[in-house]
C-alpha cells in the first residue's frame, strides 16, 4: 500500500477498539461467513467445513439443528459482543448463546499503525515496496495485575522492541499482524503475525536463572512466564489472526485473503537470518480454512517472477482464504 491509503484506512478507524474474545469466537466467525445460508450439515461437510462444525463451540449446535445449520444462530454466536437480543434463535441456538455470556471473556484492544516505505522494504519485510497496516493486539485489562504481582516497576521495557510496530504507551502490545492491501481489488495478503512479548520474557527468564538461579527476582520471573503462557501462549495466534480476517472484511470490505508460506514469506520478505516460528505461516492459516494456492496476487507485480525463480512454478506458494 501506499502511506496515502494507509491514511484513509486510518481515517475510518477508532483510535482504539475494544475486543472481547471469547472461546471459539474464531470458529462461528469464519463458519457465518463461508457457509452460504441456512445449509444442511450434510452439505456443509462437503464443502470441506467439517472441521468447523466439529468445534467445541459449533458442535452442540449441530447436533440439535435437526439436520440443516440456521445461519441466524452462527451468526448470533459469531456476533456476541454486539447485542444479547438475538431474535428468532433455535432451541440450540440460544441453549449455546447463553454459555458463551455465563462464561468469561478476555477484553482485548486493537490498536492501529503503519510499517514500512518504498525505499527500505528489503529490510522492513514488506513484500513489496510501500507501506504495511499494523493492528496491535494489546493485553487484556487483568494483565496489569498479572505485571503487578509479579514485575517491578517499568518492567514492560524488558519485553519491548522500539524499533517493532508496537505501542509504547497504554496496554502493552501482546502482539500484532501487518497487512498489506490492494484496494482497487480488496485483496488482502498478511504478511506477517508476530509476538515479542512472549518471547523477549523467556529469553529473560533465562538470562537470570543463569546469572542469579536462587534470587527472588528471577523465582517471580519464572511465576509470571508460567501464568503468561498458560494463558495466551496457544491463544495469541489465532486471536491475532481473527481479528486481522474480521477487521479486513467486516470493517474495510475486503474478502480475498492471502497469507505467506514460510517459503514463499522468507524469498519476498527477504528473510535470511533467523525464521519465523513454522506454524505460525503452516499450522495456522490451516487451522483458518486456508488453502495452498500456486497463484500470486497480482499486486505484487515485479516480485512474481523472483518467487517463480526461487519456488518453482507448481509448487504452493500462498495460503489462500476467500469468502
Amino acid at each position: 500500500m501506499q502511506i496515502k491509503d494507509i491514511a484513509t484506512l486510518l481515517r475510518g478507524l477508532p483510535r482504539r477498539i475494544a475486543y472481547a474474545y471469547y472461546p471459539g469466537r474464531e470458529d462461528a466467525w469464519l463458519l457465518a461467513h463461508l457457509m452460504p445460508g441456512d445449509t444442511p450439515v450434510a452439505d456443509l461437510r462437503r464443502m470441506g467445513l467439517g472441521k468447523l462444525l466439529n468445534r467445541p463451540l459449533i458442535k452442540p449446535l449441530v447436533a440439535g439443528c435437526g439436520g440443516t445449520l440456521r445461519l441466524q444462530d452462527v451468526l448470533a454466536l459469531a456476533y456476541a459482543t454486539h447485542t444479547p437480543n438475538w431474535n428468532n434463535l433455535s432451541a440450540a441456538g440460544a441453549a449455546q448463546l447463553n454459555a458463551i455470556y455465563a462464561d468469561p471473556w478476555l477484553d482485548f484492544e486493537l490498536s492501529f499503525s503503519a510499517w514500512g516505505d518504498a525505499e527500505n522494504f528489503a529490510w522492513q519485510q514488506t513484500s513489496r515496496p510501500g507501506t504495511n497496516l499494523v493492528i496491535q493486539l494489546g493485553f487484556p485489562s487483568d494483565h496489569a495485575a498479572l505485571m503487578g504481582r509479579y514485575l517491578s516497576t517499568g518492567g514492560r521495557k524488558a519485553f519491548e522492541f522500539e524499533a517493532h510496530p508496537i505501542r509504547l504507551t497504554g496496554r502493552p502490545t501482546l502482539a500484532w499482524a501487518r497487512v498489506d492491501l490492494d484496494p482497487k481489488t480488496g485483496t488482502v495478503l498478511i504478511e506477517e503475525v508476530q509476538s515479542d512479548w512472549l518471547r523477549f520474557v523467556r529469553e529473560e527468564v533465562e538470562d537470570l536463572a543463569a546469572r542469579k538461579p536462587r534470587s527472588r527476582e528471577t523465582r517471580s520471573a519464572m511465576l509470571y512466564e508460567a501464568a503468561l503462557r498458560e494463558q495466551y501462549d496457544k491463544l495469541w495466534p489465532k486471536v491475532m489472526l481473527l481479528v486481522a480476517l474480521e477487521l479486513m472484511r467486516d470493517h474495510v470490505g475486503c474478502s480475498d485473503f492471502y497469507m505467506h508460506r514460510p517459503d514463499s514469506g522468507a524469498v519476498l520478505k527477504n528473510i535470511h537470518g533467523a525464521k519465523p516460528p513454522k506454524s505460525l505461516y503452516s499450522t495456522l492459516p490451516k487451522a483458518f480454512g486456508f488453502r495452498e494456492t500456486t497463484h500470486i496476487p497480482a499486486f505484487l507485480g515485479k516480485r512474481h517472477r523472483e518467487l517463480r525463480k526461487s519456488l518453482g512454478t507448481r509448487k504452493p506458494v500462498f495460503w489462500h482464504l476467500g469468502f
